[in-house]
């Protein structure tokens, strides 16, 4: 059998950084105070960090993709 792997794309709008794509984050951190901040870390290892609004974007679009993950599995778990 052969696999395949095909690119996975979730984006997210940020007002001053331009689109990013979500699915190649390795993992990402986030402080709301005193200033928003979103320290990204992806799949390359490089790390960039984002503040402000674009910080506060890229903090809204990952906890609505956590929250549809989780979700997701709730519906999809076999019952026992």
């Amino acid at each position: 059998m052969q696999i395949i792997s095909v690119p996975t794309v979730f984006t997210c709008k940020t007002p001053t950084a331009g689109w990013l794509n979500l699915a190649q984050v390795r993992q990402v951190q986030f402080e709301e105070f005193p200033n928003p901040i979103a320290i990204v870390i992806w799949v390359n290892g490089d790390k960039e960090s984002f503040f402000g609004d674009n910080a506060i974007s890229i903090m809204a679009t990952w906890q609505e993709a956590a929250e549809g993950y989780s979700n997701h599995r709730l519906k999809n778990r076999r019952s026992l």
